[in-house]
């Protein structure tokens, strides 16, 4: 295949895929996909779980695991939430990012941008990508009722060090949540019901700087997204995401 036959495949490949008619939109389908990437901490994980069958409601919801949270976390109670695995494309195929079982040691080398492991890669890029991520704070805060049970001789100083590590997340855009609240400030973050609905085979700059700052944008699964309309959404807070 020379070069001129294969531009005219790749032509008659997008004028195809902008001709395509977009599924209908239902309740089920319209939600943002979320990845809920658990880490072995074990204070709030009853709480959590409880939080993620409600968040059910506001995304769809796949998983991934750290080694530590295989060894440490009730596999079968995991299961029985019926999420999704999910293997490749953890960044680019998700909306948001959900860790319900935050560690003090993830929460330490992402605040210090320590990339060393899958989970600490993750949730860096998801913050880079400018993508939401939520996270339950039980197993990190020192003031949490969870953290002081089980520690209540903790020194001030080894305290406060976690808040500061709290601190960086909430400074990269982290939002910060207790297990009991998760689901909560998942739908926030998720603009559960507010999406605007958007059926541009195209989505340009012009098309995001028409939206209010903040706002999240629901495009076609297969909408063509510019990278003017990608910077564009970051620079204003814009949230997209793609039906399924």
């Amino acid at each position: 295949m020379n070069e001129k036959q294969l531009r005219e495949l790749i032509t008659r490949i997008v004028r195809e895929m902008l001709a395509e008619q977009p599924r209908q939109e239902t309740p089920a389908t319209g939600k943002p996909n979320a990845l809920v990437l658990f880490s072995g901490a074990l204070l709030g994980f009853d709480a959590a779980l409880e939080s993620l069958k409600r968040a059910a409601e506001h995304v769809n919801l796949d998983w991934r695991q750290t080694t530590s949270a295989s060894r440490v976390l009730d596999q079968e109670r995991i299961a029985a939430l019926g999420m999704t695995p999910a293997e490749e494309s953890l960044v680019q195929a998700h909306d948001l990012l959900v860790v319900p079982t935050l560690t003090a040691n993830l929460a330490a080398k992402v605040a210090h941008g320590i990339g060393d492991c899958l989970a600490s890669n993750v949730v860096a890029e998801f913050i880079m990508s400018n993508k939401p991520v939520v996270v339950a704070t039980n197993g990190v805060c020192p003031d949490s009722a969870d953290k002081r049970g089980w520690f209540p001789q903790m020194p001030s100083g080894y305290a406060a060090m976690l808040r500061e590590n709290l601190a960086a997340l909430k400074s990269f855009g982290v939002h910060l949540a207790t297990a009991e609240t998760l689901d909560r400030v998942v739908g926030e973050v998720a603009g559960a019901g507010d999406a605007v609905h958007c059926t541009a085979r195209v989505v340009t700059e012009s098309v995001i700087r028409s939206l209010a700052p903040g706002s999240r944008l629901s495009v076609h699964r297969r909408a063509i997204i510019t990278d003017l309309a990608r910077d564009a959404a970051a620079s204003s807070g814009v949230t997209i995401t793609r039906r399924s």
